[in-house]
């Protein structure tokens, strides 16, 4: 759109479409917020975000399709200086160290929360630019704020409208069966001798809060389930774990509802109602809010070839996740947010590069279908939501090898932990949730790759599938 030969009427109803220009001159501000069910790679999501970013300058064919950079309108991306506010700070630097080692390896995965902030200096498209230019340098900055918090936090969202025996029965009920029979054996024969209306015990209820986290950690572990509440029980510091924080569910008959002061059941629905107030209302209130543009990673492979329960766990805790972006009317999360709101949400399925170019569409659509139902009540609410498949590090090669007397499509890579690269053919990723009766044949024959050669300085750039597509999308309109 041009201000030329238009009055002083056209070019302010213009401007009431354009982000601030004073704020555009001295710089603005976007929160990006990245979380991940366990194992989706977002560390290295974002470590790879923030090494490509900070070297498009040198390297722009690494992000074309983020459009600031294809084009050719970047001026600068460094990392901004100190921190002044409280946050811990991304642990980028040694992340990228470890990724370029020799042997390379893989960063280790972060449990608490943590930010990183990149200035970006770039030159405005068409009339905003025209108007910077006229008005100043024609430069304007935006100070991307990456945040990095850990999924199982929004599992617990949930737990707000649940009371403490309503919230027991039903965990128990899973508890029960599948793989969270054997791992839960121990914690639920402890519940057998102690039951809800027994004296209170500040030892009972420490070492059911134990077995209970054992239970979770070996569950997330040992067969990558991913609805496990309460989420901080997972990685908790040491501030979630004192004493006021040792509870776990009890097995309670279907009619009790209230508990009996001075009793187990008392303490524990106590500890509870204190852990939501205390933890999961206040991530909402002070953080969460305040995120405007957030991706969701999702190891949609892992879960395949995990099997039918951990697929339909990992469905489960994706409904619970999106409890997090519906804005009812009277919804909970409204009243937490206040005015505040997510604008734009992406959900990716991460690891691409695991599976050949023709199978990616697929990758998206399966990833896509799992999220479309309970979406509904997001789109709604006019938050803009879309689905992507992206590798953050393409650490495998296309190829084609005959199998059975025909050509098939593989992948080359190097597993972790070998001295040499191999093929392996992956099968083929369906398009919706496989039915009951696929899955006894396995679909996925996927290793550990060991990263790519990468240089420390942030010039070359890291090899990427769609990470400029999901940055543009997410905040691309700051960048026009």
């Amino acid at each position: 759109m041009s201000i030329r030969g238009h009055g002083r009427a056209s070019l302010s109803d213009w401007l009431s479409h354009v982000p601030d220009v004073a704020e555009l001159v001295k710089g603005s501000t976007v929160s990006l917020a990245v979380t991940g069910l366990s194992r989706a790679g977002k560390t290295v999501f974002i470590t790879s975000l923030v090494h490509n970013l900070l070297s498009a300058l040198h390297q722009p064919h690494r992000m074309p399709l983020l459009k600031v950079v294809g084009d050719g309108r970047l001026i600068s991306a460094k990392l901004a200086g100190l921190k002044t506010d409280w946050l811990p700070r991304f642990p980028y630097e040694q992340n990228i160290e470890s990724m370029a080692a020799n042997p390379a390896d893989w960063p280790a995965r972060t449990t608490d929360i943590s930010e990183i902030e990149i200035e970006i200096r770039f030159v405005p498209a068409g009339a905003l630019g025209f108007l910077l230019g006229r008005i100043g340098n024609g430069v304007a900055t935006l100070k991307l704020k990456i945040i990095d918090y850990p999924g199982e936090w929004l599992i617990d969202l949930p737990l707000l409208t649940q009371s403490y025996a309503d919230w027991s029965r039903a965990t128990l009920q899973l508890c029960r069966r599948g793989l969270r029979a054997d791992t839960a054996r121990d914690f639920i024969s402890f519940l057998a001798d102690h039951r809800h209306d027994a004296a209170a015990s500040e030892q009972d209820a420490k070492q059911a809060h134990d077995l209970y986290r054992q239970h979770l950690r070996t569950a997330r572990d040992r067969h990558g389930l991913s609805f496990l509440q309460p989420g901080r029980f997972l990685d908790a510091d040491s501030s979630v774990m004192n004493s006021d924080m040792w509870f776990a569910p009890l097995d309670l008959p279907h009619n009790v509802q209230s508990f009996t002061a001075g009793t187990l059941g008392a303490l524990m629905e106590r500890r509870y109602e204190a852990y939501k107030t205390e933890k999961v209302m206040p991530f909402y209130q002070n953080y969460f809010r305040n995120y405007s543009r957030q991706v969701v990673l999702v190891d949609v492979l892992g879960a395949l070839l995990a099997g039918q329960e951990v697929f339909d766990d990992t469905r489960r805790a994706i409904d619970a996740i999106l409890e997090s972006f519906r804005y009812g009317q009277n919804s909970l999360i409204t009243r937490l947010l206040r005015s505040a709101r997510v604008e734009r949400v992406l959900f990716a399925a991460t690891k691409a590069d695991h599976v050949p170019d023709v199978q990616r569409d697929h990758l998206a659509a399966l990833l896509r279908n799992m999220v479309a139902l309970p979406s509904l009540d997001v789109t709604s609410s006019n938050a803009r939501m879309d689905v992507a498949a992206l590798a953050s590090v393409i650490s495998t090669e296309d190829d084609t090898e005959e199998i059975g007397g025909r050509r098939v499509q593989v992948v080359v890579g190097k597993p972790v932990g070998s001295d040499t690269r191999a093929k392996f053919f992956v099968g083929n990723v369906p398009a919706r949730p496989p039915r009951g009766e696929a899955w006894g044949t396995p679909f996925l024959n996927i290793p550990v790759f060991e990263p790519p050669a990468i240089d420390v300085s942030p010039v070359d750039g890291i090899p990427h599938i769609n990470l400029d597509v999901a940055l543009d999308y997410l905040i691309g309109d700051q960048l026009r």
